[in-house]
């Protein structure tokens, strides 16, 4: 979720002046009580209302490596997600990562990996509805 912004934050603090009741701010000013409450309490306490800096995880793929992981996706149309995360682990010296990442990472690129209309099916089959009626009328000839 993203964090506030700094004007409205500023706005909640000069509101919380006038003597509003915090479920009111919160509802006026479409927040959780929570946040109006994490306000009041930085401003009793002539804290910062910048918000505070993301706690998530480093990516597997640093984004000084994007443009690497990206020419080596660019360069095999026809591999699988677990074909290119192996390659990348090999080229990247060790560092393997998940189908959900690898997906992850080609989705911030760009890539995709849907078959377009245009491209020719994979494989042929025949399907059940045809094959029995080849078979009737291969019965019915004899």
């Amino acid at each position: 979720m993203k964090p506030l912004s700094l004007d409205l934050r500023q706005r909640v603090a000069q509101a919380l002046e006038t003597g509003a009741s915090q479920a009111s701010l919160a509802q006026r000013f479409a927040v959780s009580r929570a946040s109006v409450e994490r306000i009041a309490r930085k401003k009793r306490n002539q804290q910062s209302l910048l918000p505070k800096r993301s706690t998530g995880r480093k990516p597997r793929v640093a984004p000084e490596q994007q443009p690497a992981f990206e020419q080596l996706a660019a360069s095999r149309s026809d591999w699988t997600l677990q074909t290119l995360a192996q390659a990348w682990q090999e080229q990247a010296g060790g560092k393997a990562l998940s189908l959900a990442t690898t997906s992850r990472t080609l989705g911030r690129s760009g890539f995709s990996f849907k078959k377009s209309a245009a491209s020719p099916p994979t494989r042929s089959r025949v399907s059940a509805k045809s094959a029995t009626s080849t078979n009737a009328e291969s019965s019915a000839s004899t």
